[in-house]
């Protein structure tokens, strides 16, 4: 007897209960048990928008320091500078250094240091305030071979894939802010961002429209739509031009049903929802989630980012209000201080708020 990809009758998902509503009123979402949904082709429409629509992908520059090749890489968030390894192979860096917009810089600007220390000081100095993700170790980072993938297509989206689409989409909305709740209500939940990673995957694997198996193309194999460590879709440069890999991703029925074997094991899917996150990083790694996002033209893009003990970092605040004023990527974001007081910021809010009790909110 053969498996159907799609259960008969389930139970209700988190966010058609009663005991969400109160969360779909707060977030502007529709709430009814009926549910109100826009007609399949103004979905459609809005669907492909977002998927050819497209934020450009980071812009590379490539230059010189004494005898130290230097590769600038600039996004819609935020900057890298790469300072190379003696044997100047692109991929394998002893510094990279994060600025943020305001502190862009450009070729003529490094070209002016002649000597690395003096570019160091200056990108990390009072005038730049760069953040510094590697250092020297000897090796430098370690990049893959240099490799020409090319970019997964997307499969133009049907009627009922995006119908499938915008209620998957609601239901990650509502499962991401219940995991920034219960981490204002118990921040020492998870040691590691890994675990959280987990947490958030078992909240969304719970609602039945994500718990059931889809077939893939030929309908002998069957797989699920939530996926961690997914392949970005677009290569990155300061990866080597490879790509990495999206902490979470939820991939459509119509897009698993017509991906081979082969693609689906390389990670060769569009994913239409794509989850990062980030427990206790600074603004840094907040732009770099961003940027991810961004540069693959994720559909439906979220960052959740979370804080613990950590002093307030106002850079962190900026660049959540500028994703928010671009309405690209969705933020959520936590932080509960060392005297116990409570930030929050759900993906429909505004802006960060103190948050009294997490009780009723």
């Amino acid at each position: 007897m053969q498996s159907k990809s799609v259960p008969t009758k389930r139970a209700p998902d988190v966010w058609d209960s009663a005991a969400f509503s109160s969360i779909f009123l707060a977030s502007g979402f529709p709430c009814s048990q009926a549910e109100s949904t826009p007609a399949h082709t103004q979905i459609t429409q809005a669907v492909r928008r977002r998927e050819t629509g497209g934020t450009a992908m980071s812009q590379r520059e490539q230059t010189k320091v004494g005898d130290r090749d230097v590769h600038i890489v600039t996004g819609r968030i935020s900057q890298t500078v790469n300072v190379c390894t003696p044997a100047n192979e692109r991929g394998k860096y002893d510094w990279i250094i994060r600025l943020t917009p305001q502190h862009f810089v450009d070729k003529s600007q490094v070209e002016a240091h002649a000597s690395l220390n003096s570019l160091i000081e200056w990108l990390t100095g009072e005038e730049q305030i760069g953040q510094v993700e590697q250092r020297p170790t000897g090796e430098g980072t370690e990049a893959h071979p240099q490799a020409n993938e090319t970019v997964p297509e997307v499969s133009p989206t049907d009627p009922d894939d995006a119908v499938w689409i915008e209620r998957a989409m609601r239901i990650t909305e509502v499962c991401i802010d219940e995991l920034v709740r219960e981490f204002l209500e118990l921040p020492y939940l998870h040691r590691v961002e890994h675990s959280i990673h987990t947490r958030l995957y078992a909240i969304l694997s719970t609602q039945p429209h994500f718990d059931r198996h889809f077939s893939l193309a030929g309908g002998k194999m069957l797989t699920q739509p939530i996926h961690k460590e997914w392949p970005e879709t677009i290569p990155r440069p300061e990866k080597g031009n490879r790509r990495g890999n999206f902490d979470l991703a939820i991939l459509s029925p119509n897009r698993l049903r017509e991906c081979s074997l082969r693609d689906f094991s390389t990670g060769r899917i569009v994913p239409p929802i794509v989850i990062e996150m980030g427990l206790n990083y600074g603004e840094g790694h907040l732009a770099l989630d961003a940027e991810k996002l961004l540069n693959s033209r994720v559909q439906h893009g979220y960052l959740v980012h979370l804080v613990r003990e950590m002093p307030h970092d106002p850079t962190i605040d900026e660049t959540i209000e500028r994703l928010r004023s671009e309405g690209t990527v969705k933020v959520a974001f936590a932080r509960y201080d060392e005297s116990g007081r409570k930030y929050a910021k759900l993906l429909a809010d505004p802006q960060i708020r103190e948050v009294s009790s997490v009780a009723g909110w």
